[in-house]
């Protein structure tokens, strides 16, 4: 409604007043259709009653369901569209870790729950605030809750107060898992941080749902501390362990149990359990060799706590990498860093405040295959191909497999295929046109995509390179090296190399491979091969067997992701300019005091070097003297942590003059001492604290309300390292709980690892890693609990269990509802005004309708005529001659009055003013 646009009507019937229509019909009809217009400006509305409404149904799909759940929870939607009249609508949300809609308002039948959601928590909060969401203004609505009542992050009896806001009733029908049999660890606890050596207690409850004997076994890093077994009686029994924290770091436990009986649950028979030890924290040197270097003894020398690591050792997860102050890899190459190593080094750094140093050698920095990987973001180095830094010029032809296998996703709307075509165009940007390049798609032949030519035109090379597609069937592999070796046997370069891909549980037909390699040996030609699989697939040994006889190198990657990565590394090698294998001078720069605390007058010659090149935002420390003046040392801080880069060879046959230098040791000790430095701490009135529970992290910073407070506009911040395989951030700023505290909450899943650092104004603090016991979804169900909240949220809105589901339209409230007469309005208003243009044009209506409408309109009261006979007489005698005469009805005789001469007689309406025009019209005529 705008009744605002009523007062339209008083202008209006002003001026209807001031200049009226000629007659009283015209007049009728124009105020009719000003009237019509002003009720449709004001949106005139008719209000109903009505009773359609909207029913949410919230289904749980969490782990904690039974396993035939999102088949029930479908069946019991369509008992409610059977149920449902015309007018009312069904709408669907799905939920676990995360709430996700299903179907929007709509009456049509209820489909299949297609959406994925993490069954790894039940966010039974969201859940409902996004069924809420789906409920309009205009319309009542119910939720409908399918669920256990189990929930996990946010209290959802929280949005109570946006249901009742809302008018929506919260409805529940209890859908529960079975929990006869349940032999669970209820809840495990221990502080969350002491300090070296101090001793503690770990605290268990176990339930038991029947007299029986239990054994237990707790672990700590993966080796067994406590074992034994003891009676328990149904209900809950208290296990205590004691320990004494051996060193800094994260001390990991955990904790198993088991009964003879059938356990309905197993998943929550083991529990995990992170300590955080407060002390000073080791460095973690790594080395890619079949043996350690001389570098970490050189360390501990210097007064350092080092830990000895060959890369594929060790899990490099949050927890494993919590224990250690920095990571020095030492001359490690990429490919050995198991699984997401480096992405969960690279994140660690960045966000935590931890080091990351390395050295140099053959594999290392560009030709250890770290070239545009993610370690290589956030060193203070790059490692690119410079053409004024190219000496020799190389011929290379890159043979792809293009087989069926090739079609596979790898997410984000890429294929196998369209990552090995990026590796590959990857290998022609670090080319120049020096250099000689060529491209072959194999599948049972050999297709010739771009022939073996100079570099020059990059972008039409690139262009046919990203548009290889697969073709299926398989890759021949001798068909592709006889093909690539005829290719680099009319090549310019000396320096000739094949760079065969090719799916290691799908090589097909190698022919007489040997003997064809034999021949590539001898003219000069060497081959390389990256095999999408692992070496236990069925052709990774026929692979294997083709670089080891082309005297190349043998890559192993079942993460499509790191293709372009192998390409550029394998190009690194060939090309043989990213690292200088003769003694070069070196000096110290200006940085070099920032990180030692002290500069020596000279720096001894280094045997070789990795060619790389200073970021613009980097510390130099050294720099060779050579013509490329590289950086030795560059240094710089990245996020939270610092990097340290020696691109020489620390301990080995690169190493150098520097490495009998009598300040060997203060110098790299000083290096690692840097690189694991933390930044500044707290300030002293500022305490930060974790708490875990219901599945959420809670973290605090509190505050010495006598000391100095934070400025709102400040607010600190906290960053959440978290994952299990491949790590993620999230960053939340705190929030005002109380004067003197702020807090961040944030939900964690099972199986991920949390580390968090709080950050105020560029002081902060990293947190002991925590981790949940088990997924919550497996914790133990009492059959209590859940049932509880439901009802909670029932009784505080309105609402109630359902079992008979079709009563629940019923019970949907009744709403007035409001048809806009707008249109309509408009329809009759144009009617109307065609009408009075047709009157006034025509005049049709004074023909067709008043005779009629004139014997019913009332007559106010009139003065009596002159007789009729005196009338006729006078009509006759202004007949004009030669007319004939009309005739007269007889009319009713009316008595005889007494004239009255001061009186004229009174008009008689509409009709005694046409016969007075009429009378006039004929004495005109007569005078004439």
């Amino acid at each position: 409604m705008e009744p605002y646009w009523l007062l339209a009507a008083l202008p209006l019937g002003a001026a209807i007043w001031l200049w009226p229509m000629p007659g009283r019909l015209l007049v009728g009809l124009r105020i009719a259709v000003m009237t019509l217009l002003v009720a449709a400006m004001a949106s005139l509305c008719v209000r109903l009653p009505g009773r359609g409404g909207v029913v949410v149904v919230v289904a749980d799909r969490s782990l904690s369901m039974p396993a035939d759940a999102k088949a029930a929870h479908e069946e019991l939607m369509r008992l409610l569209y059977e149920a449902k009249s015309p007018d009312e609508q069904i709408a669907a949300v799905s939920f676990g870790a995360t709430a996700a809609i299903e179907r929007g308002p709509e009456a049509a039948p209820p489909g299949e729950l297609r959406m994925q959601v993490s069954a790894e928590a039940s966010n039974l909060h969201d859940a409902l605030e996004t069924g809420l969401s789906l409920i309009g203004p205009d319309r009542p609505g119910r939720l409908l809750v399918l669920s256990d009542g189990l929930w996990s992050g946010e209290d959802p009896r929280g949005v109570v107060t946006q249901a009742l806001a809302r008018g929506a009733a919260i409805d529940y029908r209890m859908t529960a898992r079975g929990c006869i049999d349940d032999l669970a660890i209820d809840r495990i606890e221990a502080p969350m941080s002491v300090t070296v050596g101090e001793a503690f207690t770990i605290t268990a409850w176990v339930h038991s749902p029947l007299s029986q004997e239990v054994a237990y076994e707790l672990y700590r890093g993966g080796a067994r501390i406590a074992s034994g077994s003891m009676p328990m009686q149904p209900g809950l029994t208290k296990l205590c362990f004691r320990d004494k924290a051996p060193r800094a770091g994260a001390g990991e436990y955990e904790l198993r149990v088991r009964s003879k009986s059938d356990d309905g649950i197993a998943e929550n028979n083991t529990a995990r359990l992170l300590v955080g030890v407060e002390g000073p924290l080791p460095i973690l040197c790594v080395y890619g060799g079949d043996a350690p270097s001389g570098l970490p003894e050189l360390l501990k020398a210097g007064g350092l706590s080092v830990d000895v690591r060959r890369a594929p050792a060790g899990r490099w997860s949050i927890e494993d990498l919590a224990n250690y102050s920095a990571v020095v890899l030492e001359d490690t190459p990429a490919d050995m860093l198991p699984g997401s190593a480096k992405e969960v080094i690279a994140a660690w750094v960045r966000h935590t405040g931890s080091g990351l140093m390395m050295t140099g050698g053959k594999a290392g920095f560009g030709t250890g295959g770290y070239f545009r990987s993610v370690l290589e973001e956030i060193m203070p180095v790059t490692m690119e191909l410079r053409r004024e830094h190219r000496k020799l010029a190389v011929a290379i032809v890159v043979a792809l497999d293009r087989s069926g296998s090739m079609t596979a996703s790898v997410g984000g709307g890429r294929t196998k295929m369209d990552l090995a075509n990026l590796g590959t165009a990857q290998v022609l940007d670090l080319l120049s046109p020096m250099d000689e390049m060529g491209v072959l798609a194999v599948d049972t032949s050999a297709h010739v995509i771009t022939p073996l030519e100079g570099v020059k035109d990059k972008g039409l090379s690139r262009s046919k390179i990203l548009q290889i597609a697969s073709s299926g069937g398989g890759i021949y592999v001798f068909e592709a090296l006889n093909t690539a070796a005829g290719m680099l046997s009319k090549a310019q370069s000396q320096t000739r190399h094949i760079i065969l891909f090719a799916d290691a549980a799908d090589s097909e037909e190698p022919g007489a491979y040997r003997e064809l390699l034999e021949k590539c040996r001898q003219s000069n030609i060497t081959c390389s091969v990256i095999g999408l699989g692992s070496e236990s697939d069925t052709d990774a040994a026929l692979l294997k067997d083709v670089a080891a006889r082309g005297g190349g190198r043998m890559y192993f990657t079942n993460s499509a992701q790191d293709l372009p990565r192998l390409f550029a590394q394998d190009t690194f090698i060939v090309a043989r300019s990213s690292f200088v294998d003769e003694p070069t001078p070196v000096e110290a720069a200006g940085g070099l005091v920032s990180l030692t605390g002290w500069s020596p007058e000279s720096l001894p010659n280094v045997g070789g070097y990795n060619l790389t090149y200073i970021r613009p935002e980097a510390s130099l420390g050294a720099v060779t003297k050579d013509e490329y003046k590289a950086p030795l040392v560059a240094s710089w801080r990245v996020g939270a942590g610092r990097v340290l880069c020696y691109t020489g060879q620390a301990d080995g046959p690169y190493t150098g003059d520097i490495g009998s230098w009598g300040s060997v040791g203060e110098f790299f000790t000083s290096l690692a001492r840097w690189t694991a430095g933390r930044t500044n701490p707290l300030p002293r009135n500022m305490l930060a604290t974790q708490t875990l529970s219901d599945g959420m992290l809670s973290v605090r910073l509190l505050l010495d309300v006598e000391g100095d407070e934070l400025p709102p506009s400040s607010l600190p911040e906290v960053t959440i390292l978290r994952g299990s395989a491949a790590p993620h951030t999230q960053t939340l700023r705190m929030q005002w709980s109380a004067p003197d505290e702020l807090v961040a909450r944030v939900p964690l899943d099972s199986g991920e690892t949390a580390l968090a650092t709080v950050c105020v104004n560029g002081m902060q603090a990293t947190l002991s890693p925590v981790c949940l016991p088990y997924s919550p979804e497996f914790r133990r169900n009492d059959g209590r609990s859940g049932q509880a909240t439901l009802e909670s949220l029932a009784d505080s809105t309105g609402g109630k269990e359902r079992i008979d589901l079709s009563r629940i339209w019923r019970d949907m409230p009744a709403y007035p509802r409001f048809i806009e007469l707008r249109p309509w309005l408009l329809l009759a208003a144009g009617l109307l005004l065609g009408l009075e243009v047709l009157q006034r044009r025509t005049r049709l209506l004074d023909r067709l309708k008043l005779p009629r409408l004139r014997l019913r309109l009332p007559r106010r009261p009139k003065r009596q005529a002159a007789p009729a006979a005196a009338v006729q007489d006078q009509s006759s005698a202004e007949q004009p001659p030669g007319e004939e005469e009309t005739p007269v009805l007889p009319q009713k005789t009316q008595p005889p009055v007494r004239k009255t001469a001061a009186k004229a007689p009174q008009a008689q309406g509409d009709d005694d003013v046409i016969s007075a025009m009429r009378a006039a019209r004929q004495r005109r005529r007569a005078g004439e």
